[in-house]
């Protein structure tokens, strides 16, 4: 909030004590010698002592409104509110056209602690006695249209419940910044620790640290430490991490090899073991100051805060995509583009949803209940971000909310604070209301295995919109276990797959088009055969016309999958084979299967495949794989296959 009561007093004192005396609006000497006095303090930072010398000299001559004046700042520096809106009044009481900002002051005051109503009041005076068009009316007219959102806000509050996640997470110290895996079965925090050692004099140590918790039969298990490799003797917070908990990027200041004063770094987790901390460097770092990362769910895209110059305020949020990881496990971003809601002022802690279509901020620019607030937007079918929308109370408060996540389904919130009984700051969750709600995002985990050792393979799994072909989702199993989680957004139709040097690919199809309710989340090992003679798999990502042979636009991502790997290893031959569900005759089906496996066989020649590396066969409906009285199972018996028949 402006301030500038004191600035302008102290003008007052640049002459002569005899010429200064003229410019009070009381002629007493010893109360402007307690004023003098009291300045002087002030400039010595003593407070304290300055409030003394006031309180004299107000006593001294009680209609001082200089003093009230300057007694009412240095109470609002110190805290106490209370008696700081008292001395305010007690000035308006003397005189209230003696200087106006008093009026623009007092209603920031009550603006800070919810006095909306009050504060609506004060800024409408300001504004009537202020003649000037300067920039304190302009923050008056903004700061108005804030006092009657937190007045409707306040009639119409959200559902709002928060719950303590308990002394297993939270401690005699203040914990905050949480970040989940997509299973909330994993919870990364920062935790402020206070280290007091007593001797010959006390000294107190302010240490951030990481720490995790995970989620065993709905409870959270007592956090530990992250990692002796990522906490060190500095401070580190503000971390984010990615869907499958296998990459952390987080914020650390004055460290040896930074850009700047405060920037972003990353670790990977394989097993449970992460790796030393990398700085992501240029461009996402620079000689400014970048804090606060969240990364999207499958890694690929990264919002932090930075007041590089170049922005349009004072924080602003910026984004960029990951380009590559090198095979020193370095990272390419590309240059970071300014986010599109930005405002002239403050926006801080961005949280982008593992949908990929929703994201979280803080602002203090945008209108609100006063200070930060938390808004959300969503993008529209063009790609582009939507208005902000304000959370609404009693979400946000007249105090500062900065840091909110959304678990994958959309549901449920995750933050810290203060302002609710608990020990210093600490974190809740709240189930969020359903206006406010991210689509869902339901995901797949598993483990990669080798199909006959069922040893772990490191993996690359991919997840693919097969209507617009954009890759969704591109990771690695990890390489100790074969781990992996995936996110699948809601709305959207998607190939899976995942493979490795020397296997064949794996492959799956999943409908998510009508998703209403929110998905039940899947277990899913993938297992994968190495390229040998007999093995085959089902190409669950082709598709026909109904009763046709003519294959549907959205099949040929998984044909060109079946061509790289034929272009791959050159001496592969493999058979097509086409199967039906029961419906029809047995004739008709036969030849409906032979002539989809023909039609497979067809594109893979024509994209330059020897046709002598094919084969194709329709077996109708002979070979089920499902139960044919479900349509379930008939789906799953509606399918197309490969054979490998030689890799010599």
């Amino acid at each position: 909030m402006c301030r500038s009561i004191i600035l302008i007093l102290f003008c007052l004192l640049l002459g002569p004590t005899s010429n200064a005396q003229k410019k009070y609006s009381i002629k007493s000497k010893r109360a402007i010698k307690n004023y003098e006095l009291a300045s002087e303090a002030y400039r010595h930072m003593d407070n304290s002592e300055a409030l003394k010398y006031l309180d004299v000299a107000i006593e001294q001559s009680p209609d001082f409104i200089e003093a009230w004046l300057f007694k009412a700042d240095v109470l609002h520096e110190t805290g106490k509110t209370g008696l700081e809106i008292e001395a305010y009044q007690k000035a308006i009481e003397i005189d209230a056209g003696f200087f106006t900002n008093v009026h623009f002051n007092l209603a920031n005051t009550y603006l800070e602690i919810g006095e909306y109503q009050k504060a609506l009041a004060k800024y409408k005076d300001f504004l009537s006695l202020s003649s000037s068009s300067g920039r304190n009316q302009t923050l008056a007219k903004k700061r108005i249209e804030s006092c009657q959102f937190a007045i409707h806000s306040i009639a119409n509050p959200v559902d709002f419940k928060p719950v303590n996640l308990g002394g297993n997470v939270n401690s005699e110290f203040d914990e905050y910044w949480p970040s989940l895996t997509a299973d909330e079965e994993l919870l990364v925090f920062t935790r402020l620790m206070l280290e007091k050692k007593e001797g010959t004099e006390v000294i107190i140590k302010r240490q951030e640290d990481f720490y995790v918790s995970q989620r065993e039969d709905s409870l959270w298990r007592p956090a530990e430490a992250l990692s002796l490799v990522i906490n060190t003797e500095m401070n580190e917070g503000a971390q984010t991490i990615t869907a499958d908990g296998k990459y952390m990027y987080f914020t650390a200041c004055d460290r040896s090899n930074g850009y700047g004063r405060c920037d972003i770094y990353y670790s990977v987790r394989e097993g449970n073991v992460w790796s030393a901390p990398i700085n992501v460097g240029k461009p996402i770092n620079s000689k400014d100051w970048e804090a606060q990362p969240s990364i999207s769910a499958d890694g690929r895209e990264l919002y932090f805060v930075s007041n590089r110059k170049s922005g349009k305020g004072k924080m602003d949020i910026w984004h960029s995509r990951l380009i590559e990881t090198t095979a020193d496990g370095k990272q390419r971003w590309t240059q970071p583009t300014n986010f599109p809601l930005n405002s002239t002022n403050n926006e801080m802690s961005p949280f982008i949803h593992a949908g990929n279509q929703y994201l979280v901020f803080s602002s203090d620019g945008l209108t609100g209940m006063g200070g930060y607030d938390l808004f959300k937007t969503e993008k529209n079918k063009d790609g582009k971000w939507i208005e902000p929308e304000n959370l609404g109370y009693p979400i946000n408060t007249c105090n500062d909310e900065i840091g909110l996540v959304i678990n994958a389904k959309g549901n449920k919130a995750y933050f810290s604070s203060d302002r609710l009984k608990g020990k210093g700051k600490d974190i809740f969750s709240f189930n969020m209301p359903v206006d406010l709600q991210p689509k869902s995002a339901s995901w797949l985990k598993g483990n990669v295995l080798d199909a006959k050792s069922k040893n772990p393979v490191s993996a690359s799994l991919l997840l693919i919109d097969l209507m617009s072909k954009d890759t969704i989702t591109q990771i690695k199993s990890d390489r100790m276990d074969g781990s992996y989680l995936v996110c699948l957004p809601s709305g959207k139709e998607y190939l899976f797959s995942a493979e490795a040097e020397n296997y064949l690919f794996y492959s799956a199809h999943f409908s998510m088009l009508n998703d209403q309710e929110k998905s039940n989340p899947q277990q899913l090992n993938i297992y994968l055969n190495k390229i040998e003679k007999g093995e085959e798999i089902v190409l669950r990502n082709v598709f026909f016309e109904l009763d046709s042979w003519d294959i549907l636009p959205k099949s040929e991502t998984e044909l060109t999958r079946l061509y790289e790997l034929l272009s791959t290893h050159p001496k592969l031959k493999i058979e097509i084979a086409g199967h039906t569900d029961d419906t029809g005759s047995e004739e008709h089906n036969l030849s409906l299967s032979n002539n989809r496996a023909k039609e497979v066989c067809n594109f893979l020649i024509s994209k330059g495949i020897n046709a002598n590396r094919l084969s194709f066969k329709g077996y109708g409906a002979l070979h089920p794989i499902a139960d044919n009285k479900t349509e379930e199972g008939r789906s799953l018996n509606r399918r197309t296959e490969f054979k490998v028949l030689e890799n010599e």
